[in-house]
């Protein structure tokens, strides 16, 4: 099966049907686990900050006017960094997946298929990922 680059309109590489079908599960099991990991970071963030929201609420009023706590502005900017910006991430993520989910079922659909075009960057991921298979 050659792998055309949409960018270039040229032959990137030459795979087996096998082989191409395992790159792809590979490459969205990849990302599959990166959504795992970034929900991870937003879930440690969360309770980071309900802890320090709980530390504050348990002060005394004399200590929470010395406690000095960041102004609201900052504190969206970080909810913004922290959580919405990886929730963004989450779903490019998800539609890469749903990519190449329908790359497998048009493969499987045509299996005889002696040529398939796909995105240059996941060319570039796929080499790399042949690469360190090697």
């Amino acid at each position: 099966m050659d792998v055309y680059n949409d960018y270039y309109q040229n032959i990137a590489f030459t795979v087996t049907y096998e082989e191409m079908i395992e790159i792809i599960q590979s490459l969205r099991d990849k990302r599959e686990h990166e959504i795992d990991r970034i929900k991870e970071k937003i879930k440690k963030y969360e309770q980071k900050k309900r802890a320090e929201e709980a530390w504050y609420q348990s002060l005394s009023s004399v200590r929470k006017f010395f406690a000095g706590r960041p102004p609201a502005h900052h504190q969206a900017v970080e909810y913004l960094v922290y959580v919405k910006e990886r929730f963004a991430a989450i779903e490019q993520l998800k539609k890469q997946i749903n990519d190449m989910n329908e790359m497998t079922a048009m493969l499987k659909e045509e299996p005889e298929k002696e040529r398939i075009v796909l995105p240059h960057s996941l060319i570039e991921e796929i080499r790399e990922w042949r690469d360190a298979e090697k």
